[in-house]
């Protein structure tokens, strides 16, 4: 189960330091105008896909032994 702590920490400490520099960047184009008005949107889907697909392929909520 630590992976799974391991691999979300790694994914947000990207998506923050992807947002940071599009924020610092001068010339944005549309689509780094959408990450950034939108980044809370597109982390939390991605977040709630995460958490439905460990869910559902998960032995440990389950009562039989993988």
């Amino acid at each position: 189960m630590i992976y799974i702590l391991i691999i979300a920490s790694l994914l947000i400490i990207n998506f923050t330091n992807i947002i940071s520099k599009l924020e610092n960047k001068e010339n944005r184009s549309n689509f780094d105008n959408f990450i950034i008005e939108n980044y809370k949107v597109i982390f939390g889907t991605a977040f709630l896909f995460f958490t439905i697909l460990f869910w559902r392929y998960s032995c440990f909520f389950l009562d039989f032994n993988c």
